[in-house]
């Protein structure tokens, strides 16, 4: 399995198909075959393409304090996951600005389980809040993060 295609499978299973068992199942194959790094890697530049279609297409930006704010509100992110996310989303947005800052290092900090973990809920996070900023269904801008993830 390489990575295009874990990511691929993996998102369409939890966001279209609505099966995060099985999703995570792929994750943890992915993760077996290909390391820890290059997984959370990939997580979160299919989230930075996200974040990328929306800022081309609005050509605004989301104050990440109010956007993770809103997340905890409304029950999308636990509160006790806000830092693991805030920390991952500004790893994507660097990456979706252009800058991929190297994961390997957060990898070692979190350990490989709560860095995986933040990576998937950066990107289940940023294709809702893409999704509702854009007027789309999440399964429309998971569509869309598939394709791209294809041409890595």
């Amino acid at each position: 399995m390489d990575l295009p295609e874990a990511l691929r499978d993996a998102i369409e299973t939890q966001v279209m198909e609505h099966e995060p068992a099985q999703a995570a199942l792929v994750l943890r194959n992915a993760v077996a075959e290909l390391g820890a790094d290059e997984v959370a890697g990939g997580l979160l530049d299919a989230a930075a393409v996200a974040l990328r279609r929306m800022v081309a297409e609005t050509d605004e930006a989301f104050e990440q304090v109010e956007l993770l704010d809103r997340l905890a509100l409304d029950g999308a992110v636990p509160a006790d996951n806000i830092d693991l996310l805030a920390r991952m989303l500004t790893m994507s947005a660097s990456t979706a600005g252009g800058v991929r800052p190297p994961i390997e290092g957060i990898v070692a900090e979190l350990g490989a389980e709560r860095a995986l973990f933040g990576a998937w809920l950066t990107v289940l996070s940023v294709i809702r809040v893409v999704a509702i900023n854009l007027e789309r269904t999440e399964v429309d801008i998971a569509d869309e993060v598939v394709t791209a993830v294809d041409a890595f």
